[in-house]
């Protein structure tokens, strides 16, 4: 199956979350919908089944291992770069420190199972959207700009959820196989 393991961003701020893509949808970018926000901590491109009791129990073990914590969603950027502008995100200002812990420490346990470490720093972010043309390049640049230190709110990261990612012409749709609490 194709899946990844994520974190789910609290209901109360997603209108929020929304605002902010209104304000960049005069440029040619595919928005992530809005329940389909969440902070990425693993993409699996593809997961055998008989590895998912087995991943379970590791993030489960490690989960153990941490406490719940809240992360303020803050500040608009762009991956690869602001003059190259391919994905849109927004940061995340308090909780930083603890979610790259917590990602590092799935990503390292999970080797054992045959999961390719990921050759990329961690960098906590919630994906906003895909741009599809440079279309208004500078005009983008601009408005990227002057919402670059907007302020979305607080959520709390008390769980890992492994999510199903399920492809059709609409767009994915994610389906939760199983979560793992936080203590």
């Amino acid at each position: 199956m194709r899946a990844f393991l994520g974190i789910p961003i609290a209901q109360d701020i997603l209108p929020k979350i929304a605002r902010v893509q209104q304000k960049i949808s005069d440029f040619d970018i595919k928005f992530v919908e809005k329940e389909n926000f969440h902070f990425n901590i693993k993409f699996f491109r593809e997961i055998d089944d008989k590895k998912v009791d087995q991943l379970k129990e590791i993030v489960s073990e490690t989960c153990s291992k941490l406490e719940k914590f809240d992360t303020n969603i803050s500040g608009v950027s762009a991956f690869p770069s602001e003059k190259y502008i391919r994905v849109i995100w927004l940061g995340v200002r308090d909780g930083y420190n603890e979610l790259v812990t917590l990602a590092n420490m799935i990503n390292n346990n999970i080797e054992r199972l045959g999961f390719e470490r990921e050759k990329q720093k961690f960098i906590p972010h919630l994906t906003l959207g895909r741009v599809r043309s440079g279309r208004n390049k500078e005009k983008m640049i601009a408005t990227l700009k002057e919402i670059k230190d907007i302020e979305i709110g607080k959520t709390r990261v008390d769980r890992i959820v492994l999510f199903q990612s399920k492809l059709s012409p609409k767009g994915p749709t994610y389906e939760e196989v199983f979560s793992v609490e936080l203590p």
